[in-house]
């Protein structure tokens, strides 16, 4: 609905916020208080609702309270009075529902998905691609950070630490690796080094990220994956383990399809570094040589 209401108006990041609000609803600011930072009246009459905006907040909270407002407006079930930021505790889960629509169509409005992709590829680092989302956007660190990494098709994780490196926060696109980072400070080679690793500072606020790279793997053993396969089981005696081996490959690859090739070796590689317990298939010399047979196999296929 975000991206509709960008496509219908031909916007792009940056545009005049309080104008296309205007389209919606009869604005205000003004001193609002009880802690709520926005309230839309009348959603869903026969005349304009009106937008109330409290003049207390932050910029960067006024900013993505007019988004969320303007949520409530296009939402088509979301209807009424709506009171936006108030004690949770005191509402009804239909109401935090609406809550969590609005903050995810005013993320999409701020930061359309396909234009963070764009920001990303013209990127030189994480750093550079983060500054130059919050310069154009104007969104708090916090909603941005939210924001950033969740809609990239390459391979990303970035976290905010303490000045120990301790976690404070992660966030990651679809296609990265998981791996728990609770235990203790985070080390640059947590998620080993097959990774662009990155440190940098905004306002004070450390971050580390990890851009992850593909593998280029020839293809010289000419017989099919499932004889090549089936030696890596017999010699590894992990026979036992072949839905599990499915499984993991299976899993790695649907999270990177749209990828090429190499990018998507990269993750089958990555899933199974991060069991333990298939070492032995991962060390095997013929591993690669099945995974690279297996992505061509199954892209072909698809």
């Amino acid at each position: 609905m975000a991206n509709r209401v960008l496509a219908i108006r031909g916007l792009r990041p940056p545009f005049d916020l309080e104008l296309l609000a205007a389209h919606y609803g009869e604005l205000e600011f003004l001193d609002i208080p009880f802690g709520v930072d926005g309230i839309t009246v009348g959603i869903g009459g026969k005349s304009k609702p009106k937008i109330l905006i409290n003049d207390s907040i932050s910029v960067t909270r006024k900013k993505f309270t007019l988004a969320h407002e303007i949520g409530h407006i296009v939402i088509p079930w979301h209807t009424g009075t709506i009171v936006s930021h108030i004690d949770s505790g005191e509402v009804s889960s239909a109401y935090l529902q609406m809550e969590a629509e609005a903050n995810r169509f005013a993320a999409e409005l701020l930061m359309p998905t396909s234009w963070l992709v764009d920001m990303f590829q013209k990127s030189e680092t994480v750093e550079a691609y983060f500054r130059s989302v919050l310069d154009t956007v104007g969104a708090s660190k916090e909603a941005t950070f939210y924001k950033l990494f969740k809609p990239l098709p390459s391979p990303v994780v970035c976290v905010h630490v303490d000045h120990d490196w301790n976690l404070l926060s992660c966030q990651r696109s679809f296609s990265a690796p998981y791996r728990s980072l609770q235990n203790g400070p985070i080390t640059r080679e947590v998620f080993g080094n097959d990774n662009k690793f990155e440190t940098f500072v905004i306002d004070d606020n450390i971050y580390l990220s990890w851009i992850f790279i593909g593998r280029e793997i020839q293809e010289v053993d000419q017989r099919p994956w499932r004889e090549v396969y089936t030696e890596i089981l017999g010699s590894t005696g992990m026979e036992h383990s072949l839905q599990r081996i499915n499984g993991v490959l299976a899993a790695a690859y649907n999270k990177s399809r749209g990828s090429s090739e190499s990018e998507i070796c990269g993750a089958i590689l990555r899933a199974f570094a991060s069991h333990d317990d298939l070492g032995s298939v991962l060390n095997h010399p013929l591993f690669e040589q099945y995974v690279i047979k297996r992505v061509k196999d199954m892209k072909q296929r698809s």
